[in-house]
């Protein structure tokens, strides 16, 4: 028997397209996978300034910054070693990384269909929250680790991604988000190749999960930096 029958076309009228709900999940850049090894996604580029602190490695810097440019990210790094950062630029596509002096302003034209990422690469001296960013522009600052001092600017952040803390910093980062110690005591924990995404009253470990490109780019995880 033939199942497969035709269906009659259907006419919509224009004043009911309002009613009309497509549900498509939100989109955003892989951090990793979860211990189900499903996706972790994280939409850090919205429709206005975002601000995402990023304490780790400068290897965590890169990945991050390499599949921002799968979202079609334009990606300019500020940095004083730009040595660091020349894979990272080599990998992209021609024009879409771009290596800049510490305190160039932030580009302008950003969508959501081609968003930008500025990575701060700040070291231990100042990070500055950037004031000039649009819609759809995404700032990133690179720090090595948190420090104790660093409550007031983790709460700055809209989110935050962290490779294995010190545990003098741990009740730093409880008491800027709100966090509960089952959670924060594996902070000191991790492994090379796992971070913590946290937001206010909420914590993820994922791990990060390098492809075979990045890791030939980059190499394994590591809490190295250079």
């Amino acid at each position: 028997m033939n199942l497969a029958r035709p269906i009659s076309g259907h006419v919509l009228q224009t004043d009911a397209l309002p009613q009309l709900d497509i549900p498509l999940a939100p989109g955003g850049l892989v951090v990793g996978h979860d211990g189900h090894r499903q996706p972790v996604i994280a939409r850090i580029f919205r429709d206005r300034p975002t601000q995402i602190g990023v304490f780790g490695a400068a290897y965590l810097g890169k990945l991050l910054a390499f599949r921002a440019l799968a979202v079609a990210a334009q990606v300019s790094v500020l940095t004083p070693r730009p040595a660091t950062w020349e894979p990272l630029v080599r990998a992209a596509p021609a024009q879409w990384a771009a290596i800049m002096p510490a305190g160039t302003l932030s580009p302008h034209g950003a969508t959501a269909t081609r968003p930008s990422l500025i990575v701060e690469d700040a070291g231990m001296g100042e990070a500055q929250l950037r004031s000039d960013l649009g819609s759809w522009q995404t700032q990133a600052v690179l720090r090595p680790f948190v420090t104790p001092q660093m409550e007031g600017l983790l709460q700055a952040f809209d989110l935050v991604l962290v490779q294995r803390a010190q545990p003098e910093t741990v009740p730093t980062i409880q008491a800027a988000f709100g966090l509960p110690e089952a959670i924060t005591r594996w902070l000191p924990q991790m492994p090379d190749d796992t971070v913590a995404l946290i937001a206010v009253a909420t914590a993820q470990f994922v791990n990060l999960a390098p492809t075979s490109i990045e890791e030939t780019v980059f190499g394994p995880p590591t809490l190295l930096d250079g």
